[in-house]
């Protein structure tokens, strides 16, 4: 009987050493090395808590005739100077979130008086065609609607411009 114990001991022993063998590091360690720097933006992320989220800023916008009724406060991403505005409104809603696909989103902008306004955008944390905007030619005021569609999820980075005035913001945008 001691010999099937001291033999399946051993039988053990040999697996355990053998299995272990794979796993042996490879170079030495040094303990002066600093850690890597990890990438603010991984190749192809999908995580928001790296995406660095422009904070709105809770504001009354300005009157415009275009706008029904009185201006009232609301999230929105401002420019130094106050010349344009994104609403966030997506930020006031609990049970919403900003999604990618066809659907796209509602932006109100306030810019400049009759200038046109151009939108861009591209995704931070990896590869994605570009956002696609639909801005509607010739609003006269300073109101300015828009339609914008991300067609990926990620962190994006939305730029505009109207006449020399610009606004830049980042966002997530769920799956």
């Amino acid at each position: 009987m001691k010999t099937v114990a001291a033999s399946s001991s051993l039988f053990l022993y040999l697996l355990l050493s053998i299995s272990l063998a794979g796993c042996t590091a490879v170079g030495t360690l040094n303990p002066d090395a600093s850690p890597p720097t990890p990438a603010l933006f991984p190749g192809d992320s999908t995580s928001a808590a790296a995406c660095p989220v422009t904070e709105p800023v809770w504001a009354k916008p300005p009157e415009d005739p275009a706008v029904d009724g009185a201006p009232a406060f609301g999230y929105y991403f401002l420019n130094q100077d106050r010349s344009m505005w994104a609403s966030a409104w997506w930020m006031e809603a609990e049970d919403y979130q900003l999604s990618a696909g066809e659907e796209g989103i509602k932006v109100g902008w306030f810019r400049p008086e009759g200038i046109p306004l151009e939108i861009s955008g591209q995704r931070l944390d990896g590869e994605a065609p570009p956002l696609d905007a639909h801005v509607p030619c010739c609003y006269p005021t300073r109101f300015q609607s828009s339609g914008l569609i991300f067609p990926t999820q990620g962190c994006w980075q939305v730029a505009a411009k109207a006449g020399e005035s610009e606004l830049s913001f980042v966002i997530w945008v769920a799956p």
